[in-house]
């Protein structure tokens, strides 16, 4: 080997249920982004069944209905859909931003705390996304990022989720739920709100 030859780097392999939880993460995170394309819907359609477990038949029966919704979508009705329900003519009838779904005096500390915590983990915005960091989308990202690509320790990530991503989740899920014209869209926030929800029982165990 020469004197200036690079030394080898081993990339740590994920444990198969650590690369399920990033797999999860990211889908939500692209659905919550923007709406789904041909490709994406062709694949949750095809998706095969998880196989429920103690405590996981909800995130199941999520998951097969958000693969029955993607059957049946089409993917210009899918945007319009999340146009008309989180961008609008005016004010969107259901906001992506954590921040929506804290009390007014509070709202802007956890968006400065989530930035000093970026800053920290030298994790910088792209110069072309122009969202907030709170934005459901992108803390589902971080989270994911953490798992599969920083192997962040889980007492971190239990602290990142917990501070920043489990208090919009109910409230947006359930917002969504209620929408009028949610349509493939509910599954969706289902399927994120039944995920979302044995992750928060798996970091208070």
């Amino acid at each position: 080997m020469s004197a200036d030859a690079a030394p080898l780097q081993f990339v740590p392999t994920l444990p198969p249920e650590e690369a399920a939880r990033a797999d999860f993460y990211a889908l939500i995170a692209r659905l919550f982004y923007a709406s789904p394309d041909p490709a994406l819907l062709e694949t949750l359609a095809a998706a095969d069944e998880i196989v429920a477990e103690d405590g996981a038949a909800s995130l199941a029966l999520a998951w097969r209905d958000l693969s029955l919704a993607a059957a049946a979508a089409d993917a210009a009705a899918a945007d319009g859909e999340y146009q008309a329900l989180f961008v609008g003519t005016a004010r969107a009838p259901v906001s992506l931003y954590a921040g929506a779904y804290l009390s007014r005096t509070a709202a802007d500390a956890p968006l400065v705390e989530l930035r000093n915590y970026l800053t920290t983990r030298y994790i910088s915005r792209r110069t072309s996304v122009f969202e907030p960091e709170d934005h459901f989308g992108v803390l589902c990202e971080l989270m994911r990022y953490l798992i599969a690509e920083q192997h962040a320790p889980l007492e971190e990530q239990a602290s990142v989720f917990n501070r920043f991503l489990w208090p919009s989740t109910g409230p947006l899920c359930d917002a969504i739920a209620n929408a009028e014209r949610a349509d493939f869209y509910r599954c969706v926030a289902r399927f994120a709100k039944a995920f979302l929800e044995i992750e928060h029982a798996a970091f208070d165990m």
